[in-house]
C-alpha cells in the first residue's frame, strides 16, 4: 500500500515520502505534549500531522483520476482546519467549527468513495459495517438527553460519519486497510463525543489522537494507491 500510494516514478517520490515522513514528527511530537496546556507549539504541530498531507494528491495532477484526488486534498485540508479549530480551546464556538470543518471533510470523502462502492465482500467486511452501525447509533442514543440543543448537529454529523465508514468498507479493491482507517475514524469521534457529552474517558487524548490519525493515515495511503 505504502509503495503504490508513494512510489510513482515520475521524480517525486522522494519529495511524498518526505511529507509522510514529516506528518508522522508532527503526529509523534503532538502526542508528546497533547497532554499540556494550549500553545503555539501545540497547536502547530497537531494541525501540520495532517496538513502536511494536503499536496500528496496535488503531487499527481492531472490524470485520469483528477477530481477525486483534488477532492482528496480538500478532504485533508478541512481536517487540518478542524484540528486547529479542537486545538484552541479559548473559544466555546471553535468545538462547533471544527465539527462543521470535519463534516465538511467527511463530505468530500464520502464523494470520493461512492461512486468506487459496490458492497462490504467477506466476513469481516460485513462484520465490521454491522458493529460499527450499531456502535454509532447506540451511542447517540445513549448520548442524546445530554446533548441539548446539539441533538440535530450531532445527529448529522454521525450520520455523515457512519456513511463514510461503511461507503469504506464496501470498497472491495481497497481493503482491508481503508474499511480499518475508517472505523478508526469513527471510534476516535466516537471518543470525544463520549467524553464531553457522557462520562470522562481515561486516556482519552491519547486514544483519540492513536485513533484519529492512524485511521487518516491508512485511509489517505489506501486512496492514494486506489486513485493511480
Amino acid at each position: 500500500m505504502f509503495e503504490a500510494a508513494l512510489m510513482r516514478g515520475d521524480g517525486l517520490d522522494g519529495l511524498r515520502v518526505l511529507l509522510v515522513a514529516l506528518s508522522l514528527a508532527a503526529s509523534l511530537g503532538y502526542l508528546a505534549v497533547e497532554s499540556r496546556p494550549p500553545s503555539i507549539l501545540r497547536t502547530g504541530l497537531k494541525t501540520a500531522a495532517i496538513g502536511l498531507w494536503v499536496p500528496l494528491p496535488l503531487l499527481v495532477l492531472p490524470g485520469a483520476a483528477a477530481l477525486p484526488l483534488a477532492m482528496l486534498a480538500l478532504a485533508f485540508l478541512l481536517s487540518s482546519v478542524g484540528d486547529l479549530f479542537l486545538a484552541m480551546k479559548d473559544n466555546p464556538r471553535n468545538f462547533t467549527r471544527g465539527l462543521l470543518a470535519f463534516l465538511a471533510a467527511h463530505l468530500f470523502y464520502l464523494a470520493i468513495m461512492l461512486p468506487l462502492a459496490s458492497r462490504p465482500e467477506g466476513l469481516v467486511a460485513n462484520a465490521a459495517s454491522l458493529v460499527t452501525g450499531a456502535g454509532a447509533l447506540a451511542l447517540y442514543f445513549w448520548l442524546r438527553p445530554n446533548l441539548g440543543k446539539n441533538q440535530l448537529p450531532v445527529g448529522v454529523y454521525l450520520v455523515t460519519i457512519l456513511f463514510m465508514a461503511l461507503a469504506a468498507l464496501a470498497i472491495p479493491a481497497a481493503q482491508p486497510w481503508l474499511g480499518l482507517g475508517a472505523v478508526l475514524f469513527v471510534i476516535s469521534d466516537g471518543v470525544i463525543a463520549a467524553d464531553k457529552f457522557g462520562r470522562p474517558i481515561p486516556y482519552r487524548g491519547l486514544i483519540v489522537w492513536a485513533t484519529y490519525y492512524g485511521g487518516q493515515a491508512l485511509m489517505a495511503l489506501s486512496l492514494m494507491a486506489l486513485l493511480r
